[in-house]
């Protein structure tokens, strides 16, 4: 692993570029406020802040963000830096016991990718999502206390029919009591709905603001599918990706493109590009080998679903209405699977074709980075490669046909719910 100490000083550089005014580091115990502030001044500040000066505060949080994003991912870059150093001097394979090979060293390299990848995938776009997730949780769980309700309410008895100690058991209710109880929950689900078209107008902005292009349709598309996780989890991974090469570019810029120091912080950059790299391939994967094959067999056995009832009607071995009813529920899962199946299509097939420019600017990336001493302008180097990730990740999300149909973005929901299960 590598030492702290090793990491002060480019430490202390980003988290100062990116407004940091705490260097964890160094356990300094400066802060923004004193604890001398009193909550008098605090809201006179605050009642005193201008549109500009809100704007400016929302800029320094964004800074503040960067700095803890930075202490977070600085040591693993630096580490995964160091794997990438050595890969070209060892052999292919090893048949010594735990000697360092080509092999052993690009799963080194990975998992230190998978760490970056999760430190990367913080931003306010992550905070909307999960805001969303809580309203559309706190309405199942209205909708489930509903129901229940509903039961007691058919064994419950009307308030004058009850007896005095059935009126002062808590949990004998009556259907008048439950009546109200059933009201509320309603009027919680009205505001968590209007809660939620709000939060969703704000999430299709954020995500626009990072490069992903996505209408009302593409919005209930993302947050329904189980690769909308992974695509929104991308773009920011790769705006932070972009917003760290910016500090790097400035720090090499204010070394005076020192070649050792030049060399650390873009070895830091080809790390972000094998990062872009990774988390493309992994999303492709997902799908290919994983998402599409289960969806196919949710199809297959619902195909298997339907012939039995088929079978069981033309026999006269069942209650015929049951089984038809069966066999439009089956249908509806095969057309559902296929147009699922289409559009997690469509999400790999763009990714792919953005995946093929990232590699283009991975060889370049990695042959740049051999050749670094030998290079004068590092910065403008990433300056351009800063340039080329801005054009990566410019996705239009596709919005699912159909998605209108209640029957079929139900039934939608429950296979993203059974494929996130397994």
């Amino acid at each position: 692993m590598i030492r702290r100490s090793i990491l002060s000083t480019v430490s202390i550089g980003l988290l100062s570029l990116a407004g940091c005014d705490k260097i964890p580091y160094l356990n300094s115990g400066s802060t923004n406020v004193t604890g001398n502030t009193t909550a008098v001044e605090l809201a006179s500040v605050s009642a005193a802040e201008t549109p500009g000066d809100l704007q400016q505060d929302r800029d320094q949080n964004t800074k503040q963000r960067i700095g803890r994003l930075l202490e977070n991912v600085l040591p693993t870059l630096e580490e995964a830096r160091t794997l990438v150093d050595q890969h070209a001097e060892l052999p292919d394979s090893s048949a010594i016991p735990f000697r360092t090979d080509k092999q052993s060293n690009s799963a080194a390299i990975n998992e230190l990718l998978d760490e970056a990848i999760v430190a990367l995938s913080i931003s306010e776009v992550s905070d909307y999502r999960q805001q969303i997730r809580e309203a559309n949780d706190a309405i199942v769980n209205s909708q489930e206390k509903i129901a229940d309700y509903r039961r007691q309410r058919l064994s419950a008895s009307w308030a004058k029919d009850q007896s005095q100690i059935e009126k002062v058991n808590p949990f004998e209710l009556s259907k008048e009591a439950i009546d109200e109880q059933i009201k509320t929950e309603q009027q919680s689900i009205e505001n968590q709905q209007e809660h939620l078209k709000q939060l969703k107008v704000t999430f299709a902005g954020e995500l626009s603001k990072i490069g992903v292009e996505v209408d009302e349709a593409g919005v209930e598309s993302l947050l329904s599918s189980v690769s909308g996780d992974d695509i929104v989890s991308m773009a920011v991974v790769f705006d932070n990706i972009k917003q760290l090469t910016t500090q790097l570019q400035e720090l090499t810029e204010q070394s005076g493109e020192a070649l050792e120091t030049s060399k650390r912080y873009y070895g830091m950059y080809v790390v972000l590009v094998h990062v872009m790299d990774r988390i493309q391939k992994t999303f492709i994967r997902d799908i290919n080998a994983d998402y599409i094959p289960k969806l196919e067999g949710f199809s297959v056995q619902a195909g298997k679903n339907i012939k039995q009832a088929q079978t069981l009607i033309k026999a006269d071995g069942g209650d015929a209405e049951t089984l038809k009813g069966n066999i439009e529920s089956n249908e509806l899962t095969r057309r559902t699977a296929k147009l699922y199946i289409e559009f997690l299509k469509q999400n790999a097939e763009q990714i792919a074709v953005e995946n093929k420019r990232a590699q283009k600017n991975l060889a370049t990336a990695m042959n740049t980075y051999d050749t670094v001493k030998l290079s004068s302008d590092v910065a403008k180097l990433m300056s351009t490669g800063r340039r080329d990730f801005e054009a990566l990740m410019k996705l239009k999300v596709p919005s699912l046909r159909e998605f209108n149909n209640d029957e079929i973005r139900k039934e939608f929901q429950r296979m993203t719910t059974e494929l996130r299960m397994q």
